[in-house]
């Protein structure tokens, strides 16, 4: 895996000089202060800021931090670990409609932005460089895939949002809101572009592919409403990928100190696109949630917020009712106190989990209180150290997200049979192996792809879109309950926006 980090940990630091330096013209350029007047003029370069981009996606305004708790405290599938959890992060859980002075909303909105900038120069700057047409081109497509995949966060969550599509020249540049039809069409102009200029195999693990592209645009269309789209860009991904072990797809490096206690199984035959983390034994994380440079810290908090010790977040009661009685998911998914932690991928007897050693709140599966907390992308089975940021890769997009998105794609196109065939893909996956469903009308096959994405990508940051777009699609209370009732669709605009942008109100 550490060969694979070299994406995010080299070369970033002339990008981001470029894209953080000032305009100001010289007579004599300045090698070591490059500005974006004097760089981006060789591919290297050129990747060099798509590398600055990448940075920003893994932060701790993204997906490093406060991307996992956005999705995750306005989905279903979590509930507050105890009143340790913080007050920006239960407002979003708790509350129908978060404050506009919300923190980690903003975090969203200022990341999303941040890398839309990034990309916005890369892209203009690109038709400039000459010395290696094919690395320039392969940039391009990774930029339209990072602005695209940070376009989607804020159209599917905020709606209406200000369209920049060249780079920020001044502090006055502001931009109204366009409205989320145009936020779509460059997405999808995005993603199309990209699918097509994008490699089939990465050079390096964590870097954006055509399957990638293509998976993302079968997600936007989807959340677009058109489904015919969405199948078709799928079925450019189906085939391509196959289903590994399940664990494999939430493991990682472990380090402590000089040890590691394992590699993980990341960039694996399942994994579609992950942005990449890496432990490096010191237990720390970037706190200024910037992510930038080849010495910056490039750890995740997520196991350390959703594990035994700080225990902010725990499954919800919905979640874990959802699974079946005999589906091996639920143990792959869910540690509850009595299970085993420390078994080394289970070549070590391990310790047992207890109540008293768990600081979350109890939860409840079929009348049983028991304290539990998530097993995806924890690291309870090689540590249970009381503070350690981890390495574990966050899978974006894997490839049963995909099948079960062709699934729901073919309930809605008038196939339920079809439906319940990728699903059975699914369900069939190695070590899980549940029985064959079978759905005769649209509602029994949208009822299957409820369940089935549910237990098989519950803690996996997609449930909060699927809500938006079940309840959308009038599925709530049609074919279930609204798992979020009265929960407002739409983010309000940060008030850190409203207050300086003149155009916004």
């Amino acid at each position: 895996m550490n060969r694979n980090i070299k994406i995010w940990v080299t070369a970033t630091g002339l990008g981001i000089a470029a894209i953080v330096a000032c305009n100001k013209k010289l007579d004599v350029t300045d090698q070591n202060n490059p500005t974006t007047e004097s760089y981006f003029k060789t591919a290297a370069e050129l990747q060099n800021g798509v590398n600055a981009i990448y940075s920003t996606l893994r932060s701790g305004n993204l997906v490093g931090r406060e991307w996992f708790f956005t999705h995750d405290m306005r989905g279903s599938e979590t509930a507050p670990g105890g009143a340790q959890l913080e007050a920006p992060r239960a407002e979003l859980l708790k509350q129908p409609a978060p404050s506009s002075s919300n923190a980690v909303m903003t975090s969203i909105w200022t990341g999303t932005y941040q890398m839309i900038n990034r990309a916005n120069l890369v892209i203009s700057k690109a038709p400039d460089v000459t010395d290696n047409p094919a690395s320039r081109d392969i940039s391009v497509g990774e930029a339209e895939f990072l602005r695209a995949w940070a376009y989607f966060e804020l159209v599917s969550m905020w709606g209406d949002v200000p369209l920049y599509t060249e780079p920020v020249a001044s502090a006055s540049d502001f931009k109204a809101k366009s409205p989320a039809a145009d936020i779509y069409n460059l997405i999808i102009s995005d993603l199309t572009d990209a699918a097509a200029k994008l490699p089939a195999v990465a050079s390096q693990g964590g870097r954006a592919t055509s399957g990638a592209a293509n998976a993302l645009l079968g997600r936007v269309q989807m959340q677009n409403g058109d489904y015919a789209a969405a199948k078709e860009a799928l079925l450019k991904v189906y085939g391509k990928y196959s289903l590994v072990p399940f664990l494999h797809n939430f493991d990682g490096d472990v380090r402590l100190g000089a040890t590691e206690l394992t590699a993980g199984h990341e960039f694996n035959a399942e994994s579609i696109f992950e942005v990449a983390f890496v432990d490096r034994g010191d237990n720390n994380f970037n706190w200024g949630y910037t992510g930038e440079g080849a010495t910056a810290n490039s750890t995740t908090m997520r196991s350390q917020e959703y594990g035994i010790v700080w225990g902010n977040v725990v499954p919800s009661d919905l979640v874990l009712n959802e699974f079946e009685p005999n589906d091996p998911r639920y143990k792959f998914t869910i540690f509850e106190s009595g299970d085993k932690i420390k078994t080394m991928a289970g070549t070590e007897p391990g310790v047992a989990l207890t109540e008293d050693g768990m600081n979350v709140a109890q939860s409840n599966r079929d009348g049983v209180l028991k304290k539990r907390v998530y097993r995806k992308y924890s690291i309870l089975d090689w540590t249970d150290d009381g503070f350690h940021p981890d390495g574990i890769n966050q899978r974006m997009i894997r490839y049963a997200d995909v099948l079960l998105m062709l699934a729901e794609c073919e309930a809605e196109t008038g196939n339920p049979a079809g439906a319940a065939r990728y699903i059975n893909e699914v369900r069939a996956r190695p070590g899980v192996n549940m029985p064959a469903i079978t759905t005769g009308s649209k509602e029994q096959a949208i009822e299957a792809v409820m369940h089935e994405r549910i237990v098989e990508l519950a803690g996996e940051e997609v449930n909060n879109i699927d809500i938006l777009r079940w309840r959308a699609r009038g599925y709530y209370p049609s074919i279930r309950p609204d798992p979020k009732p009265g929960q407002v669709s739409l983010f309000p605009i940060p008030a850190s926006e409203t207050s300086t942008n003149p155009l916004i109100q």
